[in-house]
């Protein structure tokens, strides 16, 4: 499927490619407003991907199916700082390096309010070569791995990626939109998979 979300008619194309996964699929997700998405970008202090800002502004957030979730903003929000909890465990029950709040606060300052830096190494803040902090967790794949945008300043070769339950870095894609079609692809095939 090719996608490309921005481009004239990518809402006919998706609601066309989809219609495999039922009438009304797109109807349980909630569409964003502009201020829903400006306040996003600022308390997360950072820019979200045109093409995802588009998708969250026409489509919006909801489920894919139980467990496949994209987050409402005020989700996204609360998750700021769980790539690197998540990745390195930092926030274990009895073996907490930080609490919740200055995880978020280490995300939002991109290492500069550092509770723990002999833990929170530059090393440790790092996974493939990206920094942990410039990955926003933005929804769940039901399997255990969380979606994540770069969102970083610098280029980074990928825009989205799913962080893996093993605290790896899977499903690299240069668009949230080829994201997506790859998304929708594996809906529809596990869809006529129960057929």
């Amino acid at each position: 499927m090719k996608l490309l979300i921005g481009s004239p008619n990518w809402h006919n194309v998706l609601i066309n490619a989809t219609q495999g996964l039922g009438v009304g699929f797109w109807e349980q997700f909630t569409a964003v407003s502009d201020d829903q998405l400006e306040k996003l970008e600022n308390k997360i202090g950072r820019k979200l991907p045109d093409d995802f800002k588009e998708f969250y502004r026409v489509i919006g957030y909801g489920s894919f199916s139980p467990g496949d979730v994209f987050y409402s903003p005020d989700e996204i929000v609360e998750c700021i700082g769980a790539p690197i909890y998540f990745v390195r465990g930092s926030l274990m029950s009895g073996n907490e390096w930080a609490t919740e709040y200055q995880h978020q606060r280490l995300w939002l300052s991109r290492g500069d309010e550092n509770p723990a830096p002999a833990k929170f190494t530059k090393k440790i803040l790092s996974l493939d070569g990206v920094n942990l902090y410039d990955l926003l967790q933005i929804g769940i794949n039901g399997s255990g791995c969380y979606h994540q945008l770069y969102v970083g300043p610098d280029p980074s070769p990928f825009t989205y990626c799913l962080l893996s339950d093993s605290g790896t870095i899977e499903d690299i894609a240069l668009s949230f939109s080829k994201a997506l079609a790859r998304m929708i692809e594996y809906h529809l095939s596990n869809s006529s998979n129960k057929e």
